[in-house]
């Protein structure tokens, strides 16, 4: 099929200058064409656009705005289109031009993994912490347990440890220093000072302070008046409802521990540039933080039992629909709320809304094929209540935010920062919990442990202490009381190790961090 002329193109407009034209002479184009941009007489043809709810989307260059680096991922979903019964928030701002983007598979791995970088992880805590660098400097002179197994396996010493001799200490003499110790000993058990009682002193906690009402300028175009005047019921329960969210507030702060209360790590987070272009998209949801005295907070408004008289007016439209029509939107709005206020608005990730879930709510996290950490966020389409869409979308976010920006694998330290950064911010939201692992790391070598939520069997994974193979198995309750052991099985990659990890000499340096760096690097350019 050959291209249209532009003769061809000028005599169709003229009889049909509508879109329907347009996307016919469109779909003649050939795919080579890559769906260029028509143009007639100086003035743009618009092509088909698919408009997806996903800041990974390139910005128009016509807008004055700095094209994203971050590579964008089409969510397979269809736009975010109302029914006729429900009334869609205005979006502020300037309309955004999106391209076309390659479509991606909806897995936590892909085939790239095939062809994937070696990525290490660090073990031994209880949540896993994913690492592109192995540790340096380790040397089997001064590790000395590493040294013991390294040592079995290349079959220097034999692979069982001889029988403790019961009689071998029997006859040794008792050291001064062991008597001195058990004196001291016996003396602390003896001083009352010991078991007055006395702490170290430390200082109150402090109690939580909610933000004052103060609305900002975005109310001014909010319309504050109330469908009817608040009857004294109505006054008395939000004035009850303040009350146990100010209780609330106070009783997080007392029990959260100091280290959860620092901010955490943010220096994995974008450019400058692209969180400025992210905020500029959140204009509609910064007038949901807002609040008065006279009205509901936007995420309390959702809630069935909060009174529509005295409800955000933000969310009095998502109160009057029905849910169905416009949960859509509103994820798009708590999504947008969540980044701005919580996240610094640097989190871009895409939405996909799936049909079977065993959860309301899930993340992918993923590694690609060039090292760059992924993340996409999956929405059950049966939610048919805001309380089904606000806490787990808030949980996953947290998820999302500890893996991109802490390289954290499951539900740890940095997920519970943001958690807490998150009724803080907004503390009206949920209480976020611990959630069980998915998977346990084991590194066949060192035998060290660690449990997460990602699955990294395509992934070429390696400890980050010794550089061997971490196996990777869906996780047993059982398995937090078992002890682990290395992993005696050959695999080709062992099989390479035993065979050159001695023959290297020189060439590989001296220590154990060196050479398995250097043997990692070839098994991968063999492969």
């Amino acid at each position: 099929m050959t291209r249209p002329d532009g003769a061809a193109v000028d005599q169709a407009l003229k009889e049909d200058d509508n879109d329907l034209a347009i996307d016919r002479f469109l779909d003649e184009m050939p795919s080579t064409s890559n769906r260029s941009v028509v143009t007639r007489s100086g003035r743009a043809v618009k092509t088909r656009i698919n408009q997806e709810f996903d800041y990974s989307s390139s910005q128009s260059k016509g807008d004055g705005e700095e094209d994203s680096d971050d590579e964008s991922v089409e969510t397979e979903d269809e736009d975010y289109q109302l029914t006729n019964d429900f009334q869609e928030p205005k979006w502020t701002g300037r309309k955004r031009r999106s391209f076309e983007t390659s479509s991606s598979s909806a897995s936590s791995t892909d085939s790239s993994h095939s062809m994937t970088s070696i990525v290490y992880i660090e073990l031994g805590d209880p949540v896993a912490i994913i690492r592109y660098d192995a540790l340096a400097n380790v040397d089997l002179n001064t590790e000395t347990e590493l040294k013991t197994k390294v040592h079995k396996f290349l079959g220097l010493i034999p692979p069982r440890r001889r029988l403790y001799n019961v009689l071998g200490d029997c006859d040794q003499e008792p050291d001064d220093n062991e008597h001195e110790m058990a004196t001291l000993s016996v003396n602390c058990l003896r001083s009352p000072s010991l078991h007055s009682g006395v702490h170290p002193v430390t200082s109150s906690p402090k109690r939580a302070i909610l933000p004052n009402a103060t609305p900002t300028s975005t109310w001014s175009t909010v319309n504050l008046s109330h469908l009817k005047p608040p009857t004294l019921e109505e006054r008395q329960a939000k004035i009850c409802n303040d009350f146990v969210l100010q209780a609330n507030a106070n009783s997080i702060e007392e029990q959260t521990p100091d280290y959860l209360k620092e901010p955490p790590d943010l220096s994995e987070l974008p450019s400058r540039t692209q969180m400025e272009i992210n905020c500029r998209r959140h204009e509609i949801s910064v007038s949901c933080m807002d609040h008065n005295r006279g009205f509901y907070r936007f995420i309390e408004s959702l809630k069935r039992e909060t009174s529509i008289n005295m409800c955000h007016p933000m969310a009095r439209s998502y109160r009057e629909a029905n849910f169905n029509s416009c949960k859509k939107t509103l994820a798009k709005m708590l999504y947008n709320m969540f980044n701005h206020a919580i996240f610094h608005c640097a989190l871009m990730v895409p939405i996909l809304w799936r049909r079977r879930m065993t959860t309301p709510c899930q993340c992918l996290l993923d590694i690609r094929s060039s090292g760059k950490r992924t993340a996409r966020i999956l929405l059950w389409e049966n939610i048919n209540e805001a309380g089904m869409l606000v806490k787990p979308l808030l949980h996953e976010m947290c998820h999302v935010a500890a893996f991109l920006f802490n390289r954290e694998a499951g539900h740890g330290d940095n997920c519970r920062k943001w958690a807490y950064q998150s009724r803080r911010a907004l503390p009206e939201l949920p209480a976020i919990e611990d959630c069980d692992a998915n998977f346990k790391y084991t590194c066949t070598m060192c035998a060290r442990c660690s449990y997460g939520t990602m699955d990294l069997k395509k992934v070429n994974l390696r400890c980050h202490y010794c550089q061997f193979e971490v196996g990777v198995k869906p996780f047993s309750k059982t398995d937090m009381y078992e002890g682990t052991r290395p992993d005696l099985k050959l695999t080709p990659f062992k099989s390479y190790v035993r065979d050159k990890y001695l023959k290297l000499g020189e060439e590989g340096g001296t220590t154990h961090s060196s050479k398995m760096k250097l043997l990692n690097e070839e098994f991968a350019k063999m492969n």
